[in-house]
């Protein structure tokens, strides 16, 4: 199926690794029929930790996509890694999601994990909510984690879902602010159940809030909140959106992914907060002539598509894209902005994972995958040859880690060079130097577990062990 460009969310998962954004995407495919059963990370039956090096160490090491469809809307969520030694996988999501979703434990409260990915975003000037994940496991502390995220972050930080606790401190089930209701998870289904006792005063308190968040939106809300009255619920929805576009205002919500409570209240505020495409990620384009100009994301526009990341494993080579005017079709003729050269697309796929399914078109905004596109590369600009322009490409991090790298069985030197080119395609952000005074093989990333990572895929993917030592100055 199809979606018009107003119908589909980009939307990126970050924060500190193990604060619970792979459940997340698992909770939200789950409860719209995107799979089955609901996996878990710590089994290894996740749709987005699928990689065998992920599925043995229980992290997400690459970024997955996850569409949701819910409510007439398309959501591509996009599970990125939150290990700092895969941040190159975090900058290629970035540069093609319109919002972010800031996962926060209420074990771990403020971490390192969400200060990076507040900066990022900053850096985009992305709009963002916020979700305080793990709220209903032992020793965790909504509580101080909101308010850590208040000191750390202002006023601008408003709740919209708060937890319900019983006598013993464990969170139940969770009050919607907006609409003053009150939901609890029975055999991961939603059920509506009363507001407990003595919780009017703490909702009303919330809601009297984002009144006044709504009221600073515009001054026609403003007068009518000064004028003592009360906004209608399209009113709210209306200056919330605004705010959250235009960031003043970053929502927080919270739940479990493990049962599914809150997940369904995320995904209303995805599809009634957060920017389409047309309204998302700004882009710069370079023309022939040298010259820079907006792009402007439009339907009715010349074919374009921008390559964000390229998947080059056991499964095939897929160049992963996104759509940002017209619509592409298979065996369309584009041109590679990069080395001018005319390119016939391969077929189109809809990615859920690891699994890709085969679609007739990808349409304006959407995020999908080309096969067996040899000379494509991340980062590449793929255009209609009537208007010929090249994004900006992605500013990945600078390798800062170095160890010599060497077979273990000797001649298999060439099996090691060619192993790491071609995982070089799908991971950008590490380098390989032959260096001929010291005769080592280095090879360089952003930390020790992305190289161990490289090594652990040479074995399993190309068959040939190596080993790492300290590189030689």
């Amino acid at each position: 199926m199809s979606y018009s460009v107003q119908n589909i969310r980009n939307v990126c998962l970050l924060g500190h690794g193990g604060n619970g954004k792979t459940s997340l995407a698992e909770s939200m495919l789950y409860l719209t029929g995107g799979t089955v059963r609901l996996g878990n990370p710590a089994d290894g039956n996740t749709v987005c930790d699928y990689d065998p090096e992920e599925t043995r160490r229980q992290i997400s090491i690459s970024t997955a996509v996850a569409p949701v469809e819910y409510n007439g809307c398309k959501i591509n969520v996009l599970d990125t890694p939150g290990y700092f030694d895969f941040s190159g996988e975090v900058i290629e999501a970035l540069q093609v999601a319109d919002a972010a979703i800031i996962v926060c434990s209420a074990k771990a409260g403020m971490s390192v994990g969400a200060e990076k990915a507040w900066k990022l975003c900053e850096q985009r000037r992305l709009p963002r909510l916020l979700y305080i994940s793990k709220t209903d496991e032992d020793n965790s502390d909504y509580n101080a984690t909101f308010e850590a995220l208040r000191a750390r972050f202002g006023n601008k930080i408003a709740p919209l879902v708060v937890p319900i606790w019983d006598e013993g401190k464990k969170v139940t089930g969770i009050i919607d602010v907006l609409n003053k209701r009150a939901y609890e998870m029975q055999d991961q289904k939603r059920v509506e159940i009363e507001i407990p006792e003595g919780k009017d005063a703490v909702i009303e308190e919330f809601n009297n809030a984002l009144k006044e968040s709504v009221a600073e939106t515009s001054e026609e809300f403003m007068d009518k909140f000064f004028g003592g009255e009360d906004f209608t619920y399209a009113e709210m929805i209306q200056g919330l959106r605004q705010g959250v576009r235009e960031l003043s205002l970053f929502p927080v919500l919270c739940g479990s992914a493990v049962n599914c409570m809150g997940s369904l209240m995320l995904l209303d505020d995805i599809v009634d907060l957060l920017p389409n495409p047309m309204e998302g990620n700004y882009h710069k384009a370079t023309r022939q002539d040298g010259e820079t100009e907006p792009f402007v994301v439009s339907p009715g526009g010349v074919p374009t598509a921008y390559v964000f990341k390229t998947i080059s494993d056991q499964y095939g080579k897929y160049s992963m894209i996104k759509v940002l005017s017209g619509v592409i079709t298979s065996d369309l003729p584009l041109v590679n902005a990069r080395t001018g050269a005319a390119e016939k697309l391969g077929r189109l796929y809809k990615m859920c994972g690891k699994k890709a399914e085969e679609v007739k078109e990808l349409s304006c905004g959407d995020i999908g995958a080309i096969g067996k596109m040899d000379k494509v590369k991340t980062g590449d600009t793929l255009c209609d040859s009537r208007k010929v322009v090249a994004l900006k490409g992605i500013p990945f991090p600078e390798p800062c880690y170095s160890k010599a790298i060497a077979p273990k069985t000797r001649g298999q030197d060439d099996k090691v060079a060619a192993g790491l080119a071609r995982m070089n395609e799908e991971d950008p952000s590490f380098s390989v130097v032959n260096n001929p005074e010291t005769r080592q093989v280095v090879l360089s990333g952003t930390g020790d577990m992305q190289l161990d990572v490289l090594v652990s895929r040479l074995k399993s993917r190309f068959g040939v062990e190596a080993e790492l030592s300290p590189a030689r100055v």
